[in-house]
């Protein structure tokens, strides 16, 4: 789905709302009723003329409509940033820029994808309690309209949660938050991406307590879904977590060397030699044909 009639669909639809405007009086003289909604539904691409007929109309400039758009790819532009400094251990840095966000922008979703990243950051290097850090993303949590502004940064705080509380050995919380989560809604393609996400940490978290066959059937289910997304981003760990459970069931050897070589190749494929390195290292013997 194209991103920017869904943007724009959302925009239009807060707007009205904002303004106690129905879908009647919106599009009155514009077009029907009919064509409105399925344009705030983002299931239409609106004309250029629609727009400015009912920018008009709600009395704001047409660049208003578009806000959400701005306002999504200066969300993941942070998140990018935000996520290298986090992921090559620079705290400093990590909170430097995420206090600069919560001061400069003014769009609440972004500043509170930077209350998320604060949090995570100051438990990491130490400078809170994991337990503390736990109910301050809860108080995130409960803010009004966060999943409404947000759904995908909504399921992420939830999926940070229960990151800590595998961190910290609280497998129970953690499997309580998880099947929340695998139990939900996931109505499009970007929240259909952060469950496959989802799914490969609840993997990881039942790698670690050796619930072997659990853990196999929901490695499965994200393969699966990866492959129906065309989405490669966890394929390669999910071979690898697959490839990992079937040897600790003592399985089919031929089934975890082809496991093993796939994730071997994938994380070739995109560029990562971290993972590509540590697979090598540690089970080389299931790697068919390495380069």
């Amino acid at each position: 789905m194209n991103h920017l009639p869904v943007s724009i669909g959302y925009e239009i639809k807060r707007l009205r709302k904002e303004k106690k405007i129905t879908q009647a009086e919106l599009c009155e003289g514009i077009c029907s009723q009919a064509e409105i909604s399925k344009v705030e539904n983002g299931k239409n691409s609106p004309t250029i003329d629609l727009l400015q007929q009912v920018a008009k109309r709600l009395k704001v400039p047409l660049s208003m409509l578009f806000q959400d758009h701005l306002r999504s790819d200066v969300f993941q532009s942070y998140d990018e940033q935000l996520a290298d400094l986090l992921r090559t251990n620079q705290y400093v840095d990590a909170l430097k820029l995420s206090e600069h966000v919560l001061s400069t922008t003014e769009y609440e979703q972004v500043r509170n994808l930077a209350r998320y990243y604060q949090v995570i950051v100051q438990e990491r290097s130490g400078q809170i309690h994991y337990l503390k850090a736990v109910q301050s993303l809860e108080r995130l949590l409960n803010k009004e309209q966060l999943w409404f502004e947000s759904a995908t940064l909504y399921l992420r705080i939830q999926m940070g949660m229960a990151n800590l509380y595998v961190e910290h050995g609280d497998f129970e919380l953690a499997d309580d938050l998880f099947q929340n989560l695998i139990q939900a809604k996931y109505e499009t393609i970007e929240l259909k991406k952060v469950r496959i996400k989802i799914l490969y940490n609840y993997g990881q978290q039942l790698l670690l307590q050796k619930k072997y066959l659990a853990g196999l059937k929901i490695t499965e289910q994200g393969i699966q879904e990866s492959l129906q997304l065309e989405d490669g981003h966890f394929l390669g760990h999910f071979y690898f977590q697959r490839g990992y459970f079937k040897q600790q069931l003592n399985g089919d050897l031929s089934d975890i060397q082809r496991d093993f070589t796939m994730a071997y190749s994938l994380f070739c494929a995109f560029d990562m030699p971290i993972h590509e390195k540590r697979l090598l290292e540690e089970y080389a013997e299931y790697v068919l044909f390495p380069i």
